[in-house]
């Protein structure tokens, strides 16, 4: 018969309590497959784009989504391009200003805004430097997304100047003037002369001056 000694240290054929001194006899060992050690959750894998520990479904740094990004090796990033290289100075800028003489012919020429232009007050001089290789002749307009290099926007606004009115273009070491089909035309020196030809490149030199609009010229020379 097997016996066992309950915890005073009789001998007892029974297992709940000693048979001698009625004491309940010491717990059974344990099952062995109820005390294996329960394995420790997998740890947090780690934001496969900057390293930060999982916290929750996105990454804290960058936002990443554990859940429905791919689990695995994130390709490499693609090699940030090179900065871009800055504009070429050309040496030359363009004057802007208001001028009398060629408003007062626009106003002769009659039509159906004349009546109701108006010369400016007082304009303020602008100076432009030429640089690239294009640069846009306009007035802004966020609506159409116009964003000029030479903004002639006011105050005060010359009506008379289209938003992609005219381009001025570098080539070979030399400024040229493109009407880029405007509505009252670009002319070149001589305001009495014609309207120079749409999408035509007319040379410029220092000191020429190009009219747009309904009293604006613009005045090519060396930087100052």
């Amino acid at each position: 018969m097997t016996t066992s000694t309950c915890p005073k240290g009789h001998d007892s054929a029974t297992l709940d309590y000693c048979d001698t001194c009625g004491s309940p006899m010491a717990a059974p060992p344990p099952d062995p497959e109820q005390t294996q050690p329960v394995p420790a959750p997998p740890a947090a894998p780690d934001c496969p784009l900057c390293g930060t520990p999982q916290a929750g479904r996105f990454c804290e740094v960058d936002g990443h989504d554990f859940l429905l990004a791919p689990s695995g090796p994130v390709p490499e990033r693609a090699a940030a391009p090179p900065p871009a290289e800055p504009e070429r100075e050309t040496g030359m800028e363009v004057v802007v200003g208001a001028d009398r003489a060629w408003f007062d012919g626009v106003v002769a020429q009659g039509g159906e805004d004349a009546d109701g232009m108006v010369f400016p007050r007082f304009v303020v001089e602008r100076r432009f430097a030429l640089t690239g290789e294009r640069l846009l002749i306009g007035r802004r307009s966020r609506s159409r997304g116009v964003h000029p290099d030479v903004d002639l926007s006011g105050p005060p606004e010359d009506p008379g100047v289209s938003h992609t009115h005219a381009m001025l273009v570098h080539e070979g070491g030399k400024w040229s003037i493109v009407d880029l089909g405007s509505a009252n035309g670009t002319y070149v020196n001589d305001p009495a002369s014609a309207a120079i030809p749409a999408e035509t490149p007319v040379p410029l030199r220092p000191g020429d001056r190009v009219y747009v609009g309904a009293w604006t010229s613009l005045t090519v020379r060396e930087a100052q």
